[in-house]
């Protein structure tokens, strides 16, 4: 049975694989010079089946589709489970928030608290100021 027949019945028609320099090999599994192949054959760089991409090219052309919003909508449409984790992950954030303010207006201080740490304050200024006529006289 020839590889081409197996790969068309595959749901994905285009695989892409990089090599160590680079450069990509992008292989339309559905395309007809593939139907003569038999499984344990390697499809040659020189097939119609096959497109190669420089590395310069590639990041470009990501670039690109970034740009126009292109990829950001392959994958929040591919990727299910990173939704439903992101999800996840702003709930955990709002109940966390929660929990702050919950934690914060538990740990407020008192008015009295407050006026008695003012007037702390104020004494030590004024034993302070004390000290400094008594240096300054000397």
């Amino acid at each position: 049975m020839a590889i081409g027949n197996m790969l068309r019945e595959r749901g994905e028609q285009y695989v892409a694989n990089q090599d160590e320099t680079g450069t990509w090999r992008i292989l339309d599994t559905w395309h007809d010079a593939l139907k003569v192949l038999e499984p344990d054959e390697d499809v040659p760089d020189e097939s119609s089946a096959v497109t190669i991409v420089k590395e310069g090219a590639f990041l470009s052309l990501v670039k690109e589709a970034s740009r126009l919003g292109v990829l950001a909508n392959a994958s929040s449409a591919d990727n299910d489970d990173l939704n439903n984790q992101i999800i996840g992950l702003q709930e955990h954030i709002l109940k966390l928030q929660s929990e702050k303010e919950v934690l914060t207006a538990q740990t407020r201080r008192s008015d009295t608290f407050e006026l008695k740490y003012e007037a702390l304050g104020a004494v030590l200024k004024l034993a302070a100021m004390g000290d400094i006529d008594e240096i300054l006289k000397d």
